[in-house]
């Protein structure tokens, strides 16, 4: 991925990407669209919209950017996604309440990230990151597809939240003030 600058010129919007980490010269990638897609401009592109864009001024903007975040939008998604410190703190929390079904729908729900995202030895790092036995955490597992919280096969990686699951990490999570409910 890399970072993007946009400008308007007329109906078009031009989008220029320059990939992570090389944002010197000009953007690796340029497009341009219109701005209302169901009816774009008669005649098409022009090469007067090719001479307006200011690639000097986009450079610029990117730059300006880069200073205020040092590290782009989806790279900031990708590092919160793998930081697992919050989730983790959640799973230990309930799990001190016991084998509740709560702790075992959050385990089932850590679990399948871990896996979807391709992580290896998902349990083993899980178990690890409780204090638990891998053991133990296989076992909650095993409980987890017993009481209808992950699907899958046993021994076998993977699986999916039920809506059993999915119903009770919904009760956990805090109301949404800025939801309104009609």
């Amino acid at each position: 991925m890399g970072r993007f600058v946009f400008q308007e010129i007329g109906p078009w919007v031009v989008e220029m990407q320059w990939h992570e980490g090389n944002f010197q010269g000009g953007p690796a990638t340029v497009f341009i669209r219109p701005i209302e897609e169901e009816s774009p401009p008669a005649g098409g592109i022009s090469s007067t919209v090719l001479r307006e864009i200011d690639f000097r001024g986009a450079s610029a903007k990117l730059h300006e950017d880069v200073g205020k975040n040092p590290v782009g939008f989806m790279e900031q998604m990708k590092q919160r996604w793998r930081d697992r410190t919050e989730p983790m703190k959640k799973l230990r929390a309930e799990l001190a309440n016991g084998i509740t079904a709560e702790y075992l729908a959050l385990l089932s729900k850590e679990y399948v990230y871990r896996v979807s995202d391709g992580q290896s030895k998902p349990v083993e790092k899980i178990a690890e990151e409780l204090g638990k036995s891998t053991q133990t955490v296989r076992g909650h597992l095993w409980q987890a597809r017993k009481r209808n919280l992950l699907t899958g096969s046993i021994g076998r990686k993977g699986g999916e939240l039920t809506i059993e699951a999915l119903t009770v990490l919904q009760r956990m999570e805090p109301p949404d003030p800025r939801r309104v409910d009609r």
